[in-house]
């Protein structure tokens, strides 16, 4: 009776270490970056999601790395060191609160119905 039970034991075992598989890091997304100047408008939909909306019609939204407290409520600053605004490499400043904040990725906005 013991021998079945550690034959089972083992099948079991066997059987739980087969079915682990071993997956590769992802890979970061690529930055995605907009030409300042073709950026028509920004629209704050919450404290973590900005609308970027372009001069040629699409709408890029920016989901930040994190909660920006009042942002919805309060004007932000960008500072740009070139003509572009880059997912994952910038960052606004909220005027009410003075925080600074993170853009996260940028995913683009399906605008057709």
């Amino acid at each position: 009776m013991g021998f079945v039970a550690t034959l089972a034991a083992a099948a079991v075992l066997l059987a739980s270490s087969a079915a682990v598989e071993v997956q590769a890091p992802a890979s970061p997304p690529a930055a995605v970056c907009l030409n300042a100047r073709n950026i028509q408008r920004t629209e704050v939909q919450d404290d973590r999601t900005i609308l970027f909306h372009m001069r040629d019609g699409k709408i890029w939204q920016n989901r930040l790395r994190r909660i920006c407290p009042m942002l919805k409520t309060s004007s932000y600053t960008q500072v740009l060191h070139n003509d572009q605004v880059c997912s994952n490499q910038q960052f606004i400043h909220v005027t009410q609160t003075g925080d600074t904040c993170a853009l996260g990725d940028f995913t683009p906005v399906n605008t057709s119905r």
